[in-house]
């Protein structure tokens, strides 16, 4: 009877480790901690540890716990470092619990997933309501509960696990609703405007098509297959192509000479450096006085002021005028609307971004920020091109220190340092990496840098872990996101990777058994 108490709040707590995954850290907290809670209690240390000298994945987690708890001997930071271990004690109990526990029934590990989808679809439904109901709020605030960058990887583990039901389900009703559900995971990508997540789905395909490529008999449905993939590939390249070019193809204005003055006589400013933006030169053909002038008039709204999404209005103006190919004068202004009128004043700087579900709009963002990065070096507020800056910053801090690191308390302080000595655009601010590969590095060097790859690609070979399928999605997601995120500095992304890599792999040790 004890076990089979302590048996049952293990999976109720691995239950509402899946429901906090997307929706409350308190709750991923409060799992993680009753899980380690009723592992101890539990006892039987003898036979949940009987196998540990066969348990590569076990073993390699313990030792990246380990190195950072070995990482405070050489830092400064004493504080901090022992803060950093502390969230990342999920890391250390995660693993010791549920690869040391009795693997869950085939029942309950389903419902274990059932419990995760159903959580992502309540927190993604809550996140719409947002959407339609709180006016200009950012993309980034659309989730409430974890990161939108967070959300996204798990939009992509839901899609797969989807699509994995989809294949193995004998019910039509099953596989109906599961590919309605995948398909609006899907477009939730879109509305996260989550580069990374389109990547790793894309990736992901490529990586299962392999997986089971052996085992396709059917040599036509291996063709359809290798076909479909190449299909999508082209379209969504022929796409991506077409819209850059459609940025960077210069309007009839933008080719003609400069004029001098406006329909009223008053002179225009050209400041001629080059930024361009739906193929118009944004920095051209203005005369502030004239749209303070024509803005007064349409909205009681401070020209200069800054909109709620932290954009100035006045800047949104100029680019909302360049992106419908007007001169940013009275003119222009004439021809704008009063919807558009409204827009500006909320930060809308270009029509293109109120397409919420759109290629072309993730498409825009990006060479907009690439031009700002051309024309004056600004990195600032700029998503992909900040990660580029830290990056550099990363691995200059890294030189300094190659062979055992900084230690584990001294990484910030080191990366933000180093943004100071080098005059960086994102000097004073707190982030660091934005890459997990390099914040081992930075951390342990190369030496723990090494230790920590070959205790893991140990275990994988070893074990064979990754000819499972659900472990291949996840680790092809996780080492993906650690391109560009820190995805083990925090509790959501160290409980997504734990969790799930050590809950495929002790289902995978179960079905072995028996």
């Amino acid at each position: 009877m004890r076990q089979k108490v302590h048996t049952t709040l293990y999976f109720l707590l691995l239950c509402l480790g899946m429901i906090g995954m997307t929706t409350s850290n308190y709750l991923m907290n409060m799992a993680w901690v009753f899980l380690a809670a009723n592992w101890l209690l539990e006892w039987d240390m003898r036979h949940k540890f009987a196998n540990f000298k066969t348990n590569y994945l076990l073993q390699a987690w313990l030792v990246l716990f380990l190195l950072h708890v070995v990482g405070l001997l050489w830092s400064s930071n004493i504080a901090y470092g022992l803060d950093d271990l502390r969230k990342k004690l999920p890391l250390l109990f995660i693993p010791l619990v549920v690869l040391t526990s009795q693997p869950l029934s085939d029942k309950r590990y389903r419902w274990v997933l059932f419990s995760y989808i159903m959580a992502m679809l309540v927190a993604s439904i809550i996140g719409l309501v947002r959407f339609f109901t709180i006016p200009d709020l950012p993309y980034r605030d659309i989730i409430p509960f974890i990161s939108h960058i967070r959300f996204s990887l798990n939009l992509c583990l839901g899609i797969m696990l989807l699509g994995w039901q989809i294949i193995r389900a004998r019910s039509f009703q099953t596989r109906l609703w599961a590919s309605l559900l995948a398909t609006y995971f899907f477009l939730y990508l879109f509305l996260l405007q989550s580069y990374t997540g389109c990547i790793i789905l894309f990736v992901l395909a490529l990586v299962m098509l392999c997986h089971y490529w052996k085992t396709i008999e059917n040599r036509r449905l291996r063709g359809a297959m290798l076909t479909l993939w190449c299909l999508v590939f082209i379209s969504v390249g022929t796409l991506v192509g077409f819209h850059i070019h459609q940025y960077y193809h210069l309007i009839p204005q933008a080719k003609a000479p400069l004029a001098m003055q406006t329909a009223n006589g008053r002179p225009y400013t050209h400041q001629q450096d080059g930024l361009i933006e739906n193929g118009n030169y944004v920095n051209n053909y203005i005369n502030d006085e004239e749209m303070w002038h024509e803005w007064r008039k349409r909205n009681n709204r401070d020209l200069y002021d800054t909109s709620a999404t932290g954009y100035p209005i006045r800047g949104a103006l100029v680019r909302y005028l360049n992106a419908k190919g007007l001169t940013k004068d009275s003119a222009g202004m004439a021809q704008l609307n009063n919807n558009e009128i409204d827009a500006i004043a909320k930060g809308i700087a270009n029509p293109v971004y109120e397409k919420h579900l759109s290629i072309q709009r993730m498409v825009y963002v990006l060479c907009f920020e690439y031009e700002n990065y051309r024309c004056f070096n600004s990195v600032r507020n700029f998503t992909m091109l900040q990660r580029f800056e830290l990056w550099k910053n990363g691995w200059s801090v890294f030189l300094h220190s190659p062979l055992i690191g900084v230690g584990t308390g001294d990484v910030v302080d080191m990366c933000h340092k180093e943004l100071i000595k080098s005059q960086s655009d994102l000097a004073g601010t707190k982030k660091h990496t934005h890459n997990q590969y390099l914040t081992f590095l930075i951390t342990f060097g190369l030496l723990g840098f090494i230790i920590i790859v070959w205790m893991f690609v140990r275990a994988f070979r070893r074990q064979h872990l990754l000819r499972i399928a659900p472990f291949l999605i996840i680790t092809t997601i996780t080492l993906i996101s650690f391109i560009t995120e820190d995805t083990l500095e925090t509790l959501a992304g160290a409980m997504f990777v734990t969790l799930f890599s050590t809950l495929f792999a002790s289902h995978r040790l179960k079905n072995n058994e028996s």
